[in-house]
């Protein structure tokens, strides 16, 4: 697939989209070679954060909603806790990584920002996020590989461990940092003109037009802007992560919600 021919009309008017053709290993959630380093902030030039716009379980063996906050090998063990108990037929999902519909989510966290990092301070055990937490596996019992999905997006999320090894699992970083990069990827013209003309078509630009207007440098604004619009911009402006859910489809299929 080749991209179409770049154009240079007044960014006020005007969406554009990446002039090189991102392409994908089939199987991975890794970037292949020949992805555009235009696609992704580099460590020359990192791109500036976007201000932020302003289950119940189920009878079957294997699908459990996950809304259930990870239990630690502890609780999993605790016998003072009969109301924790771990059971290998429930799929659960990470405290850091659960959509609780009723409760804000456990890590505040724009989706226009890197992934969020643990605090350079010394940490005590009302830290959240440690370097221990992101190591830790994104789902209970482990997965060597999940994916993630959104209705605004036509495209899967496959998530596989950073390093994989015959034993690595996914993990909460894993998670995170998968998220971050393929939400940045660009979309492609043709993409762009299956979008629905109207409502849907113009929220999307709103949020490529908000996004590149909220970087202060006009130099990096101007660059970001010729990048064209990415994925993240299908959210139409809402970006705030608010975990992941449970689907029907699979134990390793979840869905990103987002405000």
């Amino acid at each position: 697939m080749t991209s179409l021919p770049f154009t240079s009309k007044p960014m006020s008017k005007l969406v554009h989209f990446s002039r090189t053709t991102t392409v994908y290993e089939e199987g991975s959630a890794t970037l292949s070679p020949s992805l555009s380093v235009a696609s992704l902030p580099s460590s020359s030039s990192p791109e500036l954060p976007t201000p932020p716009p302003e289950e119940e379980d189920v009878d079957t063996p294997t699908v459990v909603y996950p809304v259930t906050p990870f239990l630690t090998h502890q609780q999993q063990l605790d016998p003072l806790s009969p109301d924790l108990a771990f059971s290998s037929k429930m799929m659960q999902v990470h405290y850091t990584l659960a959509f609780t519909p009723f409760n804000d989510p456990a890590i505040s966290w724009d989706l226009s920002y890197p992934p969020p990092t643990p605090p350079p301070t010394i940490q005590d055990e009302h830290t959240i996020l440690t370097q221990q937490t992101l190591a830790e596996p994104a789902t209970s019992p482990p997965l060597t590989s999940l994916i993630v999905t959104h209705p605004n997006l036509k495209w899967c999320i496959e998530i596989i461990p950073k390093d994989p090894t015959p034993r690595a699992f996914v993990s909460v970083s894993d998670v995170f940092t998968a998220l971050f990069k393929e939400l940045r990827f660009p979309i492609q013209p043709l993409e762009y003109a299956e979008l629905p003309e109207g409502e849907i078509r113009s929220a999307v630009d709103t949020a490529y037009f908000t996004r590149c207007g909220g970087i202060p440098d006009a130099q990096l604004r101007l660059l970001e802007h010729q990048k064209g619009i990415k994925r993240i911009d299908l959210l139409r402006g809402q970006t705030k992560f608010l975990g992941l859910s449970g689907t029907l489809t699979a134990p390793d299929i979840w869905e990103l919600n987002v405000s």
